[in-house]
């Protein structure tokens, strides 16, 4: 058992113990206890001798390298020395012999980096960006505290982000400007608050926190939010018709700048696109990918995978309308790698020359309203409206509906069933969706 020992000139105890090794032999220790009073000093001394026989008796190298680390902060805290910054590295150095690994205190800045540097490894371009842009912005709001240790993030941290957001806050103006500009939808603001919070579930997942502080954080009602509007079927057909004249084109591209050849094959595969999107309800950047691959005139299908869905490898087969058979039948079929809309694959969705803005022209040509549901301000909220090409996969089921099709069979047709749902399909199955796209009209 420890025994104290006081040396001449010294107010401090020395504590004295044997220690038994892992030969079988014993070892005597003298320690000083830091402490001047003897009952104090006796309780160190116990505590001393306890640690250091357990590390005396540990068997393996590592065992003895934990032991003695652990020992190193018994003596800096005994002696009032254990700050912060120590506790870390001793912490760090602890993991290290148990794992192998060295131990990384992040901070918010850290993390993030490292975060979007993992998920860029595997996501996709414009899913990379909105993480980006929305951890970015997240960042900016933390000011000094996202150079802070992670752990010090809060609920209320990022609920106060969310609900800026929400009151029109931009990462350009800074956290010190929270004057309430132009108000984004609480959709807006959820998607925010999701993908931070998809940043801090990593660093549970990883070990870095305990809890998220994005744990039960209520969404905001998404009551604002736009509502899509549909075409009606002559609408469609005005649409279809109008993208045949080549007017349209000199609110998109600069005079000039294509030939008559280059003017004539957009109108043609802008025909086929606004057909395939109302009668397949395929997306705006899907129907550009098409090839012929995709297109079985045979069976009159038409089979594809969603970009949106193609991690779950959720493939579409949807059958042909009358309509985009005629169509399909009046073009020169390729191989199977040619695209189908070959003067359209190349123009990205988004853009002053690209594919959504192509599409607002032929609306506009045709003298089809937009429904502008809110106003873009000049380095503000962006325009909102009720329709756009995306709103001819809405008239798909609405006109679907009015035809008493089921939800079921139209949930099908869009593809909101499972990938095995899908691939569990009949013939006679095919067939019923085949007989529900003829009900629709042809424009």
């Amino acid at each position: 058992m420890a025994s104290l020992i006081k040396r001449p000139g010294s107010p401090f105890w020395i504590a004295a113990f044997d220690v038994p090794q892992a030969d079988g032999t014993t070892r005597r220790l003298k320690k000083s206890t830091k402490k001047a009073k003897r009952s104090e000093a006796m309780v160190e001394a116990i505590r001393m001798e306890e640690l250091e026989c357990t590390a005396g008796t540990a068997t393996g190298a590592q065992a003895s390298k934990a032991y003695i680390i652990l020992s190193e902060a018994a003596t800096a805290a005994a002696k009032g020395e254990l700050s912060e910054a120590r506790a870390r590295e001793l912490i760090a150095r602890l993991c290290e012999v148990s794992t192998g690994e060295a131990l990384k205190f992040y901070t918010v800045r850290s993390w993030a980096a490292d975060w979007l540097a993992v998920k860029s490894a595997t996501g996709k371009k414009a899913t990379m960006a909105r993480y980006t842009a929305h951890v970015d912005a997240f960042l900016v709001w933390m000011g000094d505290k996202a150079d802070g240790k992670l752990e010090n993030v809060t609920k209320a941290d990022v609920r106060a982000f969310r609900d800026a957001i929400r009151n029109g806050w931009t990462e350009t103006a800074g956290k010190a400007d929270k004057t309430p500009m132009n108000h984004r939808t609480a959709k807006t603001a959820n998607h925010y608050a999701v993908d931070v919070a998809g940043m801090f579930r990593s660093a549970m997942r990883e070990g870095l926190l305990l809890a998220s502080p994005c744990a039960a954080l209520e969404r905001l009602p998404e009551d604002d939010s736009t509502e899509r509007e549909v075409f009606t079927v002559a609408e469609v057909g005005k649409m279809v018709n109008t993208s045949g004249d080549a007017t349209w084109q000199d609110a998109v591209f600069p005079a000039g700048r294509a030939d008559d050849e280059t003017r004539a094959a957009r109108c043609d595969d802008w025909q086929g696109m606004i057909l395939v999107g109302f009668y397949a309800g395929a997306r705006l950047g899907d129907c550009a990918r098409l090839t012929w691959g995709n297109v079985n005139l045979t069976r009159k299908t038409l089979s594809f995978m969603p970009a949106k869905t193609s991690r779950k490898k959720k493939r579409l087969e949807v059958p042909l309308h009358p309509r985009l058979v005629s169509w399909l039948k009046g073009r020169n079929p390729g191989t199977d790698a040619e695209p189908l809309f070959p003067a359209l694959v190349k123009s990205p969705v988004g853009g002053r020359h690209g594919l959504s803005s192509m599409f607002i022209a032929i609306m506009e040509h045709a003298g089809i309203d937009r429904r502008n549901v809110r106003e873009g301000t000049k380095g503000g909220q962006r325009a909102q409206h009720a329709r756009s090409f995306h709103a001819l996969r809405h008239s798909l089921t609405s006109t679907l509906a009015n035809a008493d099709v089921s939800e079921e069979i139209r949930r099908r047709i869009v593809g909101h069933d499972s990938a095995a749902v899908h691939s569990g399909y009949t013939h006679h199955e095919r067939e019923t969706l085949a007989r529900a796209v003829e009900k629709m009209p042809s424009v």
